[in-house]
């Protein structure tokens, strides 16, 4: 069991490196994260790490997601992002894994430390890789984890930019 753990752990260190350098108030949006949503009573529950940045091309993104179910059967999947969309505390993410699979992601952060609700965090096998997909209502708690979402002020003003450009035209 602690070999799995320090293997997860280790797993979503390694993939959140290339986001690391990225600190607040970067013109960016980012979305990092990892650890086990909860299966009831029972040990291990799906394990997802993930990393994704705004490449500054509308929702064109760069990152990695890996994800290993465990509930009803063991399947992986080690992905590449491509979409990444941020509102808030909220973030969609997209991508294809190495198979071929088209992924999508929703993650909601709720905040840092022990005072604060566990974030949240869906993965759901896809037709496409779109950042233009619906969450549902049921969206699993992260319990063994964290997720750090962030939203930039500068991509945000960039937008406002754009907006007020085709409007003068």
């Amino acid at each position: 069991m602690k070999t799995r753990i320090i293997t997860v752990a280790g797993m979503a260190a390694a993939i959140a490196l290339p986001v690391a350098g990225a600190q607040a108030g970067s013109a960016r949006d980012r979305a990092t994260g990892g650890g086990q949503t909860a299966v009831g009573l029972q040990g291990a529950g799906n394990t997802i790490a993930f990393t994704a940045q705004n490449r500054g091309e509308g929702d064109a993104a760069t990152g990695q997601v890996q994800y290993i179910q465990r509930v009803d059967g063991q399947d992986k999947l080690h992905g590449t992002v491509s979409c990444l969309r941020v509102s808030g505390n909220t973030a969609k993410i997209a991508g294809v894994g190495r198979d071929g699979r088209a992924f999508q992601l929703y993650v909601v952060d709720n905040g840092q430390g022990s005072a604060a609700d566990n974030d949240m965090i869906m993965f759901q096998l896809a037709d496409s890789a779109s950042c233009d997909f619906d969450p549902g209502n049921e969206v699993p708690e992260l319990a063994r984890g964290n997720a750090q979402v962030y939203d930039a002020p500068a991509a945000k003003a960039t937008a406002k930019k754009k907006t007020k450009r085709a409007r003068h035209r």
